[in-house]
């Protein structure tokens, strides 16, 4: 499954359940408001969308639905680096580039290498050598 169109705001909110394990609605509202303004009518409905794609689900506790990340962190961060990688190191066709992604997995040293690339494209910008 494909999570690179997911919003910084579905992130936000898959965060929370990714640390809670499960929150209600009123819960991830709390977690969230401060710091995104998010409503707690905006979390009942992108919760909703989200379990819509299948990466939430809940169960019903009482009158409150309890939700959980059906996919985990490290899936959603794999999909959204391989698609950052293949569009920074896409080739000149508008493929990408098969040494940087070839089967969608990032490997152990990746981002390190990653780390490396930038930082000589920062030296390359600079101008220096």
């Amino acid at each position: 499954m494909d999570y690179r169109d997911l919003t910084d705001l579905q992130l936000a909110l898959l965060g929370v359940l990714w640390d809670r394990r499960e929150a209600t609605i009123g819960e991830v509202y709390e977690s969230l408001r401060d710091h995104t303004g998010v409503t707690r009518k905006t979390v009942a409905t992108l919760l909703a969308r989200l379990e819509k794609r299948g990466v939430v689900r809940h169960r019903t506790v009482g009158n409150e639905g309890v939700y959980t990340a059906t996919v985990s962190r490290r899936t959603v961060l794999i999909s959204r680096m391989v698609a950052v990688l293949g569009a920074v190191f896409e080739s000149p066709t508008g493929r990408p580039a098969p040494h940087v992604v070839e089967r969608g997995e990032i490997r152990a040293g990746d981002v390190a290498r990653l780390r490396s690339l930038l930082r000589r494209a920062e030296r390359d910008i600079r101008g220096d050598t």
